[in-house]
């Protein structure tokens, strides 16, 4: 055999097989071109495969799908460069889970540097994964509530601080510095907080932290500080002591900004550095022990970790470097499973050659033969000292954030991806007044404002939904019952895939901050409003009177400019005649200090002069001191005319009083005459005088006295409208119908002072209402006799289509019994039709001499669907209409309808059949369409459907005699109307958009209203 060729594994010493099959690593041998020709035992048993499932190729079988791939790639490169190769993949173990495992694979190379050979192991590392992932996810979770920490200071206005009271010692956060307006290159102590206190407020602080130093205990207290500026702040400061297990204390604590409190936009400033990120790969050392537990093999990574030699490793040399505190407890439990035979997992500190101890996790798994009987023992240590730490870090990390969170003036939460709280901050649960369990189940939703549960679920469920920021403001209600404004943030912790873990936010009390902009907006749109409505110019002036500001409406009206009108340019407007006047008036007032009210006239941009009123106020400061001038344009030209045309008016209005045909008289509140107009003395032949003490009364018919009086004092005692109709005595001793109304006029308070009214003679008009009535008894007299032509019509509408049946069923006995061979069979068939529509026809008879009668309906519960299929039918019957396609689309267990059947069945024979006539030279094929659906809880519609032209009246072509096709009566829908509103429905038409009508007949489900035909 070459010196360059493998040794075969067959030819292997029986020592060295047992050795790499009873090996806890899973170790495995390749060609030089890859091909894998070697698994040890312990491959075998992890695959749950046959050596020849997995030589050549095979094996990449059992690599997980999303790993292979890549894995082959990085395989292929290492055989082509000769180079080791080292990766990670999961491997499907036999009972099907995948499993992460790191695998090694090194080239054995002959004397002449050709690879002969590959040899690797695998290592299941699927706990060091998950572990890995953990502390990722941990680290994560840490680092974003420093985010969120930094974010809520900055947001809060919120500065944080450590005081080691024995070193004096003080660290700031950026928002700290800020707050007291130093520098940060500033080392801060106490004597830079001090000089920075309020000089009134210094001697408070100073006893704060005093007692603070002495007794360790936390501290909260409001005081002022006084900036470099002059500015001043108000503070709130607030900590809590944290101390170790040596007794060493240490202050942390909270600083916030309250000078502007109303604004209550609290947030937070981050003044924490990222945490380290931890070791991701763990080494591991592998060793083997004989049954009674003497170690006889260790790799040589634990050689190098440790500084032994082999031979002091060997044997239970190995337990020399165990920590002092670890031995006696880790030999034990060795020992212990030793004996028991069971697997041995524990943790313990191991020191480094270079005297340093890390700690370990060390697993131990015995191999047994056919027999069970132990024959070695497989251990492998996994190096978790940065786990350790990180442990401890993470609590004391904890304490400190939870420390923080809790002085932050706001309220944190955190929620499960699915939405449920997962924390909530203990100011959360005392603003609320309720323990964490209320709030899952979405049981949240109770304490949010009923009108803004809605859409803050819809946003709720939308961030969700999609990850985006919840951002919402609403209002939530407090312990106390109050429900008051907050502004609610949160944001999305993703893992490295970017799937959501986690979500955090805080919750702010901005209800202050929302009362104080509702009051500035409202008072900003009611001034604005104010300015917009009022017909009046504005301006502004300083104490001195310079105009500082003029509204738009001036600028509009006198067609200057900002830089015209307030340069001095407002005054040449003024009318000539009118300057000196008010320039005079104005600087008396700013001398006096007194309220200036003048009129005068002002250019508009036309050339022309209108007349304004101006007023001019003073507004003093606490002092009395003048500040301003507020002054006002009032536009009264529309006025000054107005009181010239009034007083033109009031002649034209005495002249147009006296010349309406009408009588116009006024009364005092109490009823007594005021002004009785001329022509109203002329119709009566009186005086006002005779009008007097109630002595109208003599003008009323005697018939008419004792109603008019009662009608007269009922208006004036409760202020309702005067309106009678009855009979006066004119001059010539005529008593004449007399229309008299009247009406009140009340001032602003609703008080009446005044009764205005007017009498009109309607004699002649009662005259002819009497001729109008005689009229009308006349012309119902003829509209009887019309209603018997229309029932005569009617009647010969309804027996048409039972009568068509019956002759088409006759002549359809008469062709068979004609035939060559009569069919004796179809002529019965025939004359049955032809009995049952003569029957059809006599009950329609029965029915319209029943309408004729006014006789009540026979009623009674029937399926709808069966009606419209016996309709269908008759009507099909005739050939001429049997080519048109009738579709029928009923809801399924359509209640029964009570109804009179023959006159149901007459009303959907008429609708159908004039469907089916509509559709007479059509372009598009033919169809009539049925449907029938309860609507409403007492109602059921039908339709009927077809694609023709449409009507052009919907409502037209239900009158009596009204028809559209070329030998119609008109008559039919007429009378399909009557029938439908005599059982309590309703039958309309419309046009269907997708062309064609639409007749719809509406019945009632129930026998609540009976009807007569």
């Amino acid at each position: 055999m070459a010196k360059d060729e493998p040794i075969p594994v067959d030819d292997q010493s029986p020592f060295f097989r047992q050795i790499v099959d009873s090996s806890p690593a899973l170790i495995h041998t390749a060609r030089p071109d890859g091909y894998l020709d070697f698994f040890n035992k312990g491959w075998l048993n992890f695959l749950g495969q046959p050596l020849e499932k997995l030589l050549g190729w095979q094996w990449t079988s059992f690599i997980h799908p999303e790993d292979v791939e890549a894995f082959v790639q990085r395989w292929r490169e290492s055989i082509a460069t000769g180079e080791g190769f080292e990766g990670t993949a999961r491997v499907r173990r036999a009972d099907g889970e995948y499993r992460w495992m790191l695998h090694y694979k090194l080239a054995m190379r002959g004397e002449n540097g050709r690879i002969i050979k590959w040899h690797g192991s695998s290592i299941d590392i699927d706990d060091r994964k998950r572990v890995e992932e953990q502390l990722v996810k941990s680290a994560q979770k840490l680092q974003r509530s420093e985010a969120y920490l930094a974010e809520a200071q900055r947001l809060s206005h919120t500065g944080s601080f450590g005081w080691n009271p024995d070193t004096g010692e003080i660290v700031w956060s950026d928002e700290t510095y800020r707050i007291f307006d130093y520098d940060s290159t500033l080392k801060p102590t106490l004597d830079s907080v001090v000089q920075r206190v309020h000089p009134d407020d210094r001697t408070l602080v100073q006893q704060v932290i005093g007692r603070a130093s002495q007794t360790g205990t936390g501290f909260e207290h409001e005081y002022r500080l006084l900036l470099a500026d002059g500015r001043v702040k108000h503070v709130h400061a607030i900590a809590h002591v944290l101390e170790d297990g040596s007794g060493n204390r240490e202050f942390i604590g909270a600083v916030t900004d309250i000078t502007e409190r109303k604004t209550a936009e609290e947030k937070i400033l981050c003044n924490e550095r990222e945490l380290r990120t931890f070791i991701d790969v763990m080494p591991a050392y592998v060793g083997t022990c004989l049954p009674d537990g003497t170690a006889d093999f260790l790799s040589h990574s634990w050689l190098e970790y440790s500084g032994q030699t082999r031979e002091e490793a060997m044997g239970r040399g190995w337990a020399g470097a165990l920590h002092p505190d670890d031995a006696d407890r880790v030999l034990a439990n060795w020992q212990a499973g030793l004996e028991s035979g069971e697997p041995v997992e524990m943790e313990f500190r191991c020191r480094r050659a270079d005297g340093t101890y890390r700690w370990f996790l060390d697993r131990n798994l015995p191999l047994r033969n056919d027999e069970g009987k132990i024959i070695k023992w497989y251990g492998i240590l996994f190096d978790i000292d940065v786990l350790k730490e990180t442990e401890s870090a993470l609590q004391t990390r904890e304490q400190q954030l939870l420390g923080i969170i809790e002085t932050i003036p706001s309220m944190l939460w955190s929620l499960w991806p699915n939405g449920e709280p997962s924390h909530l901050s203990k100011r959360f649960l005392e603003y609320f007044g309720a323990p964490f369990e209320d709030f899952v189940n979405g049981g949240w939703v109770r304490i949010i404002h009923p009108d803004d549960q809605e859409e803050t679920g819809k946003l709720f469920a939308r961030a969700l939904e999609t990850g985006e920021l919840f951002n919402v403001i609403n209002r939530w209600r407090r312990a106390d019952g109050e429900y008051r404004w907050h502004h609610t943030m949160g944001e999305p912790l993703r893992d490295p895939d970017g799937k959501i873990i986690q979500w955090y936010g805080l919750s702010m009390d901005i209800d202050e901050q929302k009362r104080a902009e509702e009051t500035v907006r409202r008072n900003e749109r009611e001034l604005q409003t104010l300015i917009d409505v009022m017909p009046a110019i504005v301006g502004i002036s300083s104490p001195d009177g310079k105009l500082g500001f003029l509204s738009q409406s001036w600028l509009d009206y006198s067609g200057q400019t900002t830089e015209e009108a307030l340069g001095g340019g407002w005054a040449s407007v003024i009318h000539p005649d009118d300057i000196d006047r008010v320039l005079a008036n104005r600087q008396a007032g700013l001398a006096s200090g007194e309220p200036v009210e003048q009129e005068l006239r002002c250019r508009g941009a036309d050339g022309v002069y209108h007349w304004f009123l101006n007023r001019s106020l003073p507004l003093r400061d606490d002092e009395g001191k003048i500040v301003k001038w507020y002054g006002f344009l009032f536009d009264i030209d529309v006025l000054k005319r107005t009181q010239s045309a009034l007083q033109m008016r009031e002649h034209e209005l005495l002249g147009i009083i006296e010349t309406i045909p009408a009588m116009l008289w006024a009364l005092s509140p109490t009823g007594e005459p005021t002004y009785l107009s001329q022509r109203f003395l002329e119709y009566r032949g009186a005086s006002v005088e005779q009008y007097t003490n109630r002595g109208w009364e003599n003008f009323i018919h005697p018939h008419d006295r004792e109603a008019n009086a009662k009608a007269f004092f009922r208006s004036i005692e409760t202020g309702e409208s005067f309106n009678v109709i009855q009979r006066y005595r004119r001059s010539d001793g005529e008593f004449r119908w007399n229309h008299v109304r009247g009406e009140p006029l009340r001032d602003p308070e609703g008080k009446i002072i005044q009764w205005y009214g007017l009498s009109m003679d309607i004699d002649d008009r009662k005259q002819v209402e009497d001729h109008l009535r005689e009229t009308r008894d006349k012309l119902a007299k003829a509209s009887r006799l019309a209603t018997v032509a229309e029932l005569a019509a009617s009647i010969a509408h309804e027996l048409n289509q039972p009568l068509t049946s019956i002759l088409a069923n006759a002549q359809a006995a008469k062709r068979w019994l004609n035939a060559v061979s009569p069919d004796v069979t179809e002529v019965a068939s025939s004359i049955e039709r032809t009995i049952r529509d003569a029957r059809t026809a006599d009950e329609t008879m029965q029915h319209i001499r029943a309408l004729f009668k006014q006789e009540s309906l026979v009623k009674k519960d029937v399926k709808l669907p069966d009606i419209l299929n016996e309709v269908v039918r008759v009507v099909q019957e005739d050939p001429k209409k049997r080519a048109v396609r009738v579709e029928c689309h009923f809801e399924e267990c359509l209640p029964a309808i009570p109804v009179d059947q023959i006159q149901i069945q007459q009303v959907f024979i008429n609708l159908i059949v004039n469907a089916i006539e509509a559709l007479e030279g059509q372009q598009v094929p033919p169809q009539v369409t049925l449907r029938a659906a309860v609507t409403d809880p007492d109602r059921m519609l039908v339709q009927v459907i077809d694609n023709g032209p449409g009507v052009h009246d919907p409502e037209q072509i239900f009158d009596a005699f009204m028809t559209t096709k070329k030998n119609g009566m008109g008559i039919g829908l007429a009378v399909s109307r009557s029938i439908v509103e005599a059982h309590g429905g309703r039958l309309w038409a419309e046009n269907n958009k997708a062309g064609g009508a639409i007749f719809n007949v509406a019945l009632p489900l129930s026998h609540a209203s009976p009807a007569t035909a």
